[in-house]
């Protein structure tokens, strides 16, 4: 790879991954990082996620080839105007946020002069400290990018050396193409475990159903543990993607509600239908190249964020700017 030096600020889950992702290449780059919160820094190094870590983000920043913000969504803005100024000529700077739309226009008007590439890595897991760092989290995971049409082409490409160098797959899309298809196969499933542990665990009678609450229940909640400040700027950064599809989801949930209230019979079709799709969408997943993350991670314990959902896109193909 030809980058000499990459800054992360953030060292979480993806941060410090990608740091240790970096440090597996033949010729790896001095990897530079910061977090604001002293015991992720101290797990970073401690991983030899880092080689070094900085007293703020700026002085990360500054000399780098490549800038990778990986906090949450909303610090994003500021950070930009806080490194901007210490930028070196030519620096890619991109994060790893999970929407893009809101972000993008802010990165272009809070520092109009720094070539940034919006990221969203496909990939994660329940938790979401350094302590859980992998080095191959972004083995064959779908990786999008959402340059515009004032993005300097020298840093898409940079962008698509860097993804790529991580071991995953560049999908190129528009900044809200992207929330609008995440908000369906990523934000909604969350929002939903996250209601239902809400709702059951207010019952009065919530110790009993939690004695005989088994699997079902724990899969289907456990989405829930995901990350509060991440998903709150999920929700507040892509409002109109969200409410669209909470909106359908309650509209198929009502529909829902008729049918048992009117005893219909044909609930059992309804449900054999959902099956179907489900077992569809897994076969056209298991005939996916070698190198596409397995099938049976959908059946394992990381079920936080699809590590690819190029699948439901039915197999588009980026191409690469010219």
């Amino acid at each position: 790879m030809a980058f000499q030096r990459v800054a992360i600020v953030g060292l979480g889950l993806i941060g410090a991954s990608l740091g240790l992702a970096l440090h597996r290449l033949p010729r790896p780059p001095l990897v530079v990082g910061y977090d604001r919160a002293g015991p992720a820094r101290s797990e970073a190094a401690r991983r030899k996620a880092v080689d070094r870590l900085a007293p703020a983000a700026a002085e990360a920043a500054e000399g780098a080839d490549v800038v990778v913000l990986a906090t949450p969504v909303r610090t994003i803005p500021g950070l930009l105007a806080e490194i901007a100024p210490r930028l070196a000529e030519g620096c890619l700077v991109t994060d790893t946020g999970s929407t893009k739309a809101e972000l993008v226009a802010a990165a272009a008007a809070t520092a109009p002069g720094v070539a940034f590439v919006g990221g969203h890595p496909m990939a994660g897991k329940l938790t979401s400290g350094a302590d859980d760092a992998d080095a191959a989290l972004f083995q064959g995971a779908v990786y999008c990018l959402t340059p515009t049409a004032d993005t300097p082409p020298a840093a898409v490409a940079r962008a698509v050396e860097l993804v790529e160098a991580l071991g995953a797959r560049p999908y190129f899309l528009e900044p809200a193409e992207h929330d609008g298809l995440v908000a369906a196969v990523s934000h909604l499933p969350y929002l939903l475990a996250s209601t239902l542990m809400a709702a059951v665990s207010a019952e009065a009678s919530w110790r009993e159903m939690a004695t005989l609450a088994a699997g079902g229940f724990a899969t289907m909640t456990r989405l829930a543990t995901g990350e509060p400040e991440m998903y709150a700027d999920i929700c507040l950064t892509n409002r109109d993607a969200i409410l669209h599809q909470l909106d359908r989801f309650a509209a198929e949930l009502a529909s829902l509600r008729e049918a048992v209230a009117a005893g219909d019979e044909a609930l059992r079709e309804r449900f054999a239908a959902a099956r179907e799709h489900h077992e569809a969408w897994l076969r056209e997943r298991s005939g996916r190249p070698s190198d596409m993350p397995p099938l049976e991670e959908l059946k394992g314990p990381n079920l936080f964020i699809p590590q690819s959902w190029q699948d439901a896109l039915r197999g588009r193909r980026p191409e690469r700017p010219q």
